[in-house]
C-alpha cells in the first residue's frame, strides 16, 4: 500500500514536470530505456525509473496534443469605416417662412389688448441675403379694433400732437378702420395689396421680412404690430393712404420735435433713426417717380413711434385720389427697396422688376425728383385733411 501511494505521487510528478518542459519550450530528453527494462524496473518496483519512462510517455502526449491544437488565425480585417461625404448638403436656395406671435412678456406687451394673431417671418434665399430684416406693415385692417382704446405712451402721458386721436389724450384706437379711396376701395386692402409687393421686391433684393399682415383682418393691435417689429425686425415701415383728396403725395410721419415727446423713453433713443429712415425712403421713392408731398414729412405723435425701439415710420404713399393700381404700386416698392439699401448703407442685388420710368406722376414739376434728405426742413404745415385712422 505504500509502494503504491509512492508510484501514485511519482507519476503526479512526472505529469507535472513533462507539461512545465513542454510550456516551457523544451524537449524532454528520451532516456535510452528498453522496453522489457522498464517492465523489469516496474516489476521490481523500482520506482527510480519512473519519472523518466513517464515523461517520455507525457511529451509525446503533450506533443500530440499540440499539433491537434487548433491555433486562431489571425482576425478578418475590419471593414472599412465608411467615409464622410465631402460635399455637405446644400442649403435650399429658397425663401422660407414661418409664424411669429405676440408675446405678452416683451417690454411694453403688457400695454397691448389686442394680440392674438400671428405674423409671418420670411427669410431670404441664402445667395442673395442681405442679413437685415425689413417689417412691413399693412396699415389698419383689425376688425374690433376700433372699440378698443390702449395707452398712447408706454408711461401713460399724454399725446403732444393731433390726429385720429387728439392732442391731449392719453389713450387712442388699438386700430382704426381706416379711410376709403375715392373709387370705393377701402385703405386697409389698397395697403394690404401694396404691402405684398413691397415684401415680394425686399426679398429678391435680399432682405428678410416680417410681414404683419396678409390678409383683411389681423388680431394685432398697432402696440402688438410695433413690440413684434421690435423684436424681429431691424426696421419698421407701416403702408398707409391718407384721408385728403388732392393726390398731394407720399411722405412719412416724423417724430414731433417736443422736448417732453423726444426725452420718452423709447423714443429719445430713436427719433434719430426714425428720421434718418424717413428721409431715405422718401429719397428713394422720388428716384423711383414717386410724387412727394412737400419737403416729404410731417410731424405727428404715433402709438408705432412712441413703442419702438427700432427706426421706425409710417409712411403715407398718397390719398384717397391716389391711384394705387398694380404699376404705381410697383414702383412705390421700388423706391422703399431703394431707400432701404440707402438707409443700411447696401448696394442693390436685384434688377428692379418694373420700368419705373412708365408710371405717369402726377406732379409735373420737377419738385419730386429733385428731392434731397439732406437738406430737407424738418417741419411742415399739416395736410388741408387728414390722418384718419392713424393713431
Amino acid at each position: 500500500m505504500k509502494r503504491s501511494k509512492q508510484v501514485s505521487i511519482l507519476l503526479t510528478a512526472a505529469c507535472m514536470t513533462a507539461t512545465c518542459l513542454s510550456g516551457c519550450g523544451k524537449s524532454a530528453e528520451k532516456p535510452t530505456v528498453s522496453v522489457s527494462e522498464e517492465s523489469s524496473a516496474l516489476s521490481g518496483n523500482d520506482v527510480s525509473s519512473l519519472p523518466a519512462a513517464l515523461s517520455e510517455n507525457a511529451v509525446s502526449e503533450n506533443a500530440s496534443v499540440s499539433e491537434n491544437r487548433s491555433v486562431p488565425s489571425d482576425p478578418a480585417p475590419a471593414a472599412p469605416a465608411p467615409t464622410a461625404d465631402p460635399t455637405p448638403t446644400p442649403v435650399p436656395d429658397v425663401v422660407t417662412s414661418r409664424p411669429v406671435s405676440f408675446d405678452p412678456n416683451w417690454q411694453y406687451g403688457q400695454n397691448s389688448k389686442i394680440n392674438s394673431g400671428t405674423a409671418v417671418f420670411y427669410t431670404a434665399a441664402p445667395s442673395v441675403s442681405k442679413g437685415k430684416t425689413v417689417c412691413v406693415n399693412a396699415g389698419h385692417g383689425t376688425s374690433g379694433g376700433e372699440s378698443v382704446r390702449t395707452l398712447c405712451h408706454p408711461d401713460g402721458s399724454a399725446k403732444v400732437t393731433g390726429g385720429s386721436t387728439a392732442a391731449g389724450s392719453t389713450t387712442a384706437m388699438a386700430v382704426a378702420s381706416g379711410t376709403t379711396l375715392l373709387d370705393g376701395t377701402e385703405e386697409r386692402t389698397a395697403t394690404l395689396s401694396l404691402a405684398l409687393k413691397v415684401k415680394d421686391r425686399l426679398l429678391a433684393e435680399g432682405y428678410n421680412v416680417l410681414m404683419i399682415r396678409e390678409s383683411d383682418d389681423v388680431q394685432l393691435d398697432n402696440i402688438a404690430r410695433t413690440l413684434l417689429a421690435n423684436n424681429y425686425a431691424d426696421i419698421h415701415i407701416s403702408l398707409h393712404y391718407d384721408s385728403t383728396e388732392s393726390d398731394k403725395g407720399a411722405f412719412y410721419m416724423s417724430p414731433p420735435k417736443v422736448d417732453s415727446y423726444l426725452s420718452m423713453e423709447p423714443v429719445a433713443s430713436t427719433y434719430q433713426a426714425d428720421d434718418s429712415l424717413g428721409k431715405q425712403i422718401i429719397s428713394g421713392l422720388s428716384s423711383a417717380g414717386i410724387r412727394i408731398w412737400e419737403n416729404g414729412s410731417l410731424e405727428q405723435d404715433l402709438t408705432q413711434t412712441s413703442y419702438s425701439t427700432i427706426a421706425t415710420i409710417d409712411l403715407e404713399v398718397g390719398d384717397r385720389a391716389s391711384d394705387h393700381s398694380d404699376a404705381p404700386q410697383a414702383a412705390i416698392a421700388e423706391g422703399i427697396t431703394a431707400g432701404c439699401n440707402a438707409y443700411f448703407g447696401l448696394p442693390a442685388t436685384a434688377q428692379p422688376k418694373t420700368d419705373t420710368s412708365a408710371v405717369p406722376s402726377s406732379n409735373p414739376s420737377a419738385d419730386a425728383a429733385a428731392f434731397d434728405p439732406a437738406v430737407s426742413p424738418d417741419v411742415t404745415p399739416e395736410p388741408t385733411k387728414g390722418l384718419e385712422g392713424v393713431g
